[in-house]
């Protein structure tokens, strides 16, 4: 690609915002720059330089376009097809004039039955306006670069002529301009700025405020409309489980058990600084409880029907089937499961109370506030922190050198204040799974399986509000760069997992009755699932369904018997069924609310299939999946796609069991949050472009990157929080250490 002159991309670029134009008008050899330019002179404004200019393109032979401009038009079109060996295509350079001139730009459909000549054509005109516009060649073109000193000068330019943020493959301008502004209504000094009280943010908070400094607190939520989400903290070798009869785990791998998962795209420091440093980030969060007089349940471990925080856990089958009390049947050490992926023990779950019956709600029940609200009153009470909620960030504060000294916020009255730091600014707000623009434009895999089942952009963002990815671009703004695609989300899909146990390694057949991927694998499963036909999929087991599920990984969503009674509730709920055409609901075990889940129950096989629309085509397929299924189990090899012995459980034995779920999960969009953000160093200190931290910007929660990789598939759940809570701390930390 030809250099762009300063002054040939200052007209185009000017140009192009008086007609609201931005797509492609500075990229060489692009036709989108004929169209841009032409919506850009029809604006009336001066785009070209006036005059003739002429290009050839290879059709079947040489191609020629000779085009004239005025400042704002083609004014004349010639077309040279003579040289070209179809009739057809010699014949055709008058309507090829034609639908220049008519166009005004080289965006034309061409000549059926000449598509060859065509697209000679269209290359052609396009490099002759790109000569009109100074984009090369010709006498009209200035090809002296003026960049200064920025090594990226013409790779900006570029993007921006392309209508992206530079450094990003997805379109528009999603991160727009900083906002300016000339004054501010108030000032207040501090050490350490945290933007966000959300999980991370609470943490932050505290470890700055616990090293000495004079911390604040903002929060764009009011403090009557503020919660936190979830129950689950994912905390390895945390002494609260070691004092629960869990042992301590290999955090190596851990560590590369989370890296493994994302396809090696997880920044392998970040993640371990939250393996390796969970456990006593949790156990310091507990004793703050204790001495904050929170109620002792929410710290103690009990997994009773009275009790409110339980550890995920697993149980025995052989156990099960031998008649023992469920209570008895707890597995706490025959880890890792892996059925595909591995999984261990370490989520410290704050449930709340059991429930018998079902509870709408996500964490409906939980206690971990009572957690969190501790962690913040010791910050204010012991430490003097200052929290302001009803105050959103709007921009940070750069000195000369590009250090981050402060940030701009607007209060709940509307009035603008500045908060001056000494040490620095953690940035704990969240993701950007509430804004389209940015998902569309980062979320590239599953913006393309969106698009491609007719998805709009304006429906591409989470449901559950809020979200906004301003914690983010202010990073962006500051300098910081968001980790590369692919981008993950937090609901990977894929399976056949909306059942009464969860996330689950039995047998799934697509809509073929063909099995058609390795069921135990998480991370594999959901893009294999992705590639399947959008119509209904079936899961099949039999009378020893807990065989099969005391053999699943205790995912995220996974099997829980960590509060004993679930199991006992499904193993009761699943006799009394009575066996049925019909589709039945049953209470759930995998997570605190008591949702209802579908199943169905047979006599045969075969019943079973006709109960679930298994289609009569279909049938026979079906039966030999399951057929082959067993004889692999009977084998304790799944020589096809490399599920673990563990959990290769045969299907024989009546009553069976099956679920219906539709496959498919292409139209994906971000449901809860996105799982990625900004590119730090293992101190969480925000990067630049040439990776140099940006001194006084820190990171934690769902803004810092380098946690997950393509999506959520994790070695225990609760680890999003987990590492929220663990990172925050740390940010604090390392923001004040290294002032």
């Amino acid at each position: 690609m030809k250099k762009i002159s300063r002054k040939g991309f200052l007209k185009i670029a000017a140009a192009a915002a008086m007609s609201g134009v931005t797509a492609g008008a500075l990229s060489a050899c692009n036709s989108s720059s004929s169209s841009a330019a032409a919506s850009t002179a029809a604006s009336g404004a001066s785009v070209y330089t006036a005059g003739t200019y002429t290009a050839t393109a290879k059709g079947m032979n040489d191609v020629t376009v000779t085009m004239t401009f005025s400042e704002t038009a083609i004014t004349e079109v010639k077309v040279d097809t003579a040289n070209e060996t179809l009739e057809l295509a010699v014949n055709s350079a008058e309507d090829f004039q034609t639908m220049l001139m008519d166009a005004q730009s080289a965006e034309i459909d061409g000549v059926s039955g000449a598509t060859v000549t065509s697209n000679a054509v269209k290359e052609a005109a396009a490099n002759c306006i790109q000569q009109a516009i100074g984009l090369t060649g010709g006498d009209a073109a200035d090809n002296s670069a003026d960049y200064g000193d920025d090594p990226r000068g013409e790779a900006r330019a570029a993007a921006k002529a392309d209508g992206r943020v530079f450094g990003y493959s997805g379109p528009g301008d999603w991160l727009g301009e900083a906002p300016a502004f000339d004054s501010v209504d108030s000032e207040v000094d501090c050490d350490v700025c945290v933007v966000g009280l959300g999980h991370a943010g609470v943490a932050a908070v505290l470890g700055a405020a616990e090293k000495g400094a004079k911390v604040v607190g903002i929060e764009s939520q009011t403090q009557d409309n503020f919660a936190w989400y979830g129950e689950d903290i994912g905390a390895w070798n945390s002494q609260f489980a070691q004092d629960a009869g869990i042992p301590a785990w290999d955090l190596g791998q851990i560590t590369d058990e989370f890296v493994t998962r994302s396809g090696g795209r997880a920044d392998p420091g970040i993640v371990s600084l939250y393996v390796q440093h969970s456990g006593e980030t949790l156990d310091h969060m507990l004793d703050v409880c204790k001495e904050m007089g929170v109620d002792e349940r929410v710290y103690t471990y009990d997994n009773t029907e009275d009790g409110w925080t339980i550890i995920h856990l697993n149980a025995d089958y052989d156990k099960i089937a031998a008649g023992n009390n469920i209570y008895d049947c707890l597995d706490k050490t025959n880890y890792p499961r892996k059925p595909g992926t591995r999984t261990w023990p370490a989520t410290i779950q704050f449930m709340g109370p059991y429930s018998a019956e079902p509870v709408d709600g996500v964490a409906a029940n939980s206690v971990l506030k009572y957690v969190q609200q501790a962690q913040l009153d010791k910050a204010v009470q012991d430490y003097g922190a200052e929290l302001y909620y009803g105050t959103a960030a709007q921009v940070l504060v750069q000195n000369d050198n590009g250090d981050v000294v402060g940030v701009i916020a607007k209060d709940a009255d509307g009035k603008i204040v500045k908060y001056n730091t000494k040490m620095g600014v953690v940035m704990c707000g969240g993701d950007y799974a509430g804004n389209a623009d940015m998902c569309w434009a980062l979320m590239n895999e599953y913006m393309e399986r969106n698009e491609r089942e007719g998805g709009l952009k304006k429906d591409f963002f989470s449901f559950m509000g809020g979200r906004d990815g301003s914690s983010l671009k202010m990073m962006c703004w500051a300098g910081g760069m968001i980790e590369p695609a692919p981008r993950g989300t937090m609901i990977l899909g894929g399976g056949i997992n909306s059942t009464p146990w969860g996330a689950n390694s039995m047998l799934w057949l697509n809509s073929d009755g063909k099995r058609f991927c390795n069921e135990g694998n998480v991370t594999g499963a959901s893009t294999a699932t992705a590639r399947q036909k959008n119509e209904t999929g079936w899961l099949v087991t039999d009378k020893n369904f807990m065989q099969s599920i005391c053999a699943c990984g205790i995912e995220h969503s996974g099997p829980n018997a960590g509060r004993p009674q679930y199991y006992q509730d499904l193993i009761d709920d699943m006799e009394a069924l009575p066996c049925s055409s019909e589709e039945q609901s049953i209470r759930s075990c995998f997570v605190a609310e008591r949702m209802m889940s579908k199943i169905y129950k047979c006599d045969t096989l075969e019943e079973l299939a006709k109960a679930m629309g298994v289609p009569d085509d279909k049938m026979d397929t079906f039966m030999a999946s399951i057929e082959e299924y067993n004889a692999m189990c009977d084998a304790g090899k799944d020589d096809k796609f490399g599920k673990d012995a563990s959990a290769l459980i045969p299907i024989r034995e009546a009553p069976f069991y099956g679920c219906a779920q539709t496959l498919g999960n292409r139209s994906a969009s971000p449901s809860m949050v996105t799982m990625n953000g900004m590119m730090t160093d293992l101190n969480l200190n925000v990067l630049d472009v040439d990776y140099a931290p940006i001194k006084g910007l820190y990171a934690a929660g769902n803004s810092l990157g380098g946690r997950y990789g393509t999506g959520y598939s994790t070695p225990c759940a609760g680890n999003s929080i987990g590492m929220a809570v663990t990172h925050g701390r740390l940010a604090g930390q390392f923001c004040v250490d290294n002032a």
